[in-house]
Formats: structure tokens, sequence, C-alpha cells
């Protein structure tokens, strides 16, 4: 299997795995990797002081505006559209730099349904002022520097975790529903897409189950399962060479046309032609 896209690292490789730095330098520098789909197996958060452009992440588009804040796992397929006169800060950064496993999984696994995080001028402020703080430590020698450097990510990161607690929902129990439901279906959603199974492990019926998750994301729960095996089968395409019928068992039809159905009624058009498009 090869890699239709790229996925960037570290490169090169360096000591600690955190960069701080200007949106306008990256483009000067690595404007065409930035145009085209790729991935990264680090976490990236990018903070835009001027609007313009857009960002697509998982094949949505998302209208980059000032004062938003856009969060990257190393899962995600995104890439960006005229940014040349866009102007922000982006922190990269690997798990091993940040050891906080549970704060990283909460953050960025809510962002893979929404990656945008709008500030308004306050926390603006606040997040200009924090992003200067830790770009006057990056550049310096001081001693301690890399935990510093640590701290100040844990502020930001913590700080974007009080915007997401904003949503009141977090706390319920429909809110737990939902993420229990989420767990489950990206172990088992290859053998099983149906509302019940994942009711069923929560001994809740389905007509519950669908309640909590229209709740928290507004759509139904086989609409949420269908559209993650749908993601889970745009990744394949976009990032291997496996044919349409090869993705169909790796994705768990029984036949390739179920598959293709599938995709023809979710996504408005076949597989053959999603990749040609991303191609």
């Amino acid at each position: 299997m090869s890699s239709a896209i790229p996925t960037y690292r570290f490169n090169p490789p360096q000591l600690p795995e955190f960069e701080l730095t200007g949106l306008q330098r990256v483009v000067r520098k690595s404007r065409q990797k930035l145009y085209v789909p790729h991935r990264q197996d680090f976490y990236g958060l990018f903070y835009f002081s001027r609007s313009g452009g857009s960002h697509y992440v998982d094949f949505t588009e998302y209208k980059i505006n000032e004062g938003d804040v856009h969060l990257i796992s190393d899962e995600q397929v995104h890439y960006f559209e005229d940014i040349d006169n866009t102007l922000g800060k982006i922190i990269l950064f690997t798990a091993g730099f940040f050891d906080n496993d549970a704060l990283l999984e909460h953050l960025f696994e809510k962002a893979e349904q929404n990656p945008v995080i709008s500030l308004h001028d306050e926390q603006r402020k606040y997040w200009e002022n924090l992003l200067s703080q830790m770009e006057n430590v990056y550049v310096s020698d001081r001693k301690f520097k890399n935990e510093i450097l640590k701290n100040y990510l844990s502020v930001a990161l913590f700080e974007i975790y009080q915007y997401q607690q904003e949503k009141p929902v977090l706390h319920n129990t429909e809110y737990l529903r939902f993420v229990t439901f989420k767990k489950d279906l990206k172990t088992y959603f290859k053998t099983h897409k149906k509302v019940s199974f994942y009711a069923g492990k929560q001994n809740i019926t389905p007509k519950t189950l669908n309640l909590a998750v229209r709740k928290i994301v507004n759509k139904s729960a086989k609409r949420f399962i269908n559209d993650y095996v749908l993601l889970s089968a745009k990744r394949l395409l976009v990032n291997t060479n496996l044919t349409s019928a090869e993705i169909a068992y790796e994705l768990g039809f029984d036949e390739p046309t179920n598959f293709t159905k599938f995709f023809k009624k979710t996504e408005g058009k076949s597989p053959v032609m999603f990749r040609k498009e991303y191609k």
C-alpha cells in the first residue's frame, strides 16, 4: 500500500518537538505543501489574526476568520486555499512533547466534529498576549526553556478546554452517552453499522441514544454512523492506492456494489470520481 498524499514530520528532527512560527513564514517557505492535501504526525494549533482564504479539514471547508483558532490532530487530512495574505501564528507539537494524553484526547476528539474555535475580543487579547510571551521564550536561550514552553502550551490548551466548556451540554448525560458511542464506533464500525448495536453496548434503547447524539451534534445516530464510515472511506481513497473494491471489504461491506451505492447516496458521487477530484 503506498500513500497518495504526504504525511509531514518534524523536519529536520528536532528536540524539543515543538515549534512556534508565523503563518506567512510557513507560506513563503512551504507554500506548495500547505496548498495540497496532507497529514502530519503531530498536533497543530493555528491562530488567525487576519481573515482570508479557507482551511479544508477532512474534506470540509472552513472559512478563515480573524480571531479563529483551528485545531488539527495527527490523523486528519487538511490543506489551505488562498492564504497568501492571511496572518497568524502556528504552534506545532508532538504527544511526546506534551505528555497529557487525557487532555489531548478530549480537545482533539471534540475538534474532529468542528476544528474551529472563534474567540471574542477579550479572549483574543489574552490569546495574543499568551502567544507573544510563548514566542519570546521560544526564540531565547533561557535556562529551562523546554519546561517553560511546556507550561505555556499547557496554559494554551487549558484555555481552549475552557472555551469548549462554555457549551453546557458537555457535562450532561447525553454528552457522556455520545462520547461512549463515538469510542465504540471507532472500534466496531467495520463490523457493526446499526444503531441498535451501539445502544445495546450502553444498555439503552436506540431512541435514547438517538436523542443524545442529536442533542450534541444535531444529527441522528444513524447519520453519524454513516458520516463516520464515509469519512473513513474518503481517507482511504486519498491516502492509499487501494481499489474501490478493496476499500469496500476493508470497511466491512459485503459487496463492492453496496459500498459504491452507499458512497454515491451519501456523497453524491462515486468513489472513483471522488478520488479523481482529490488527485
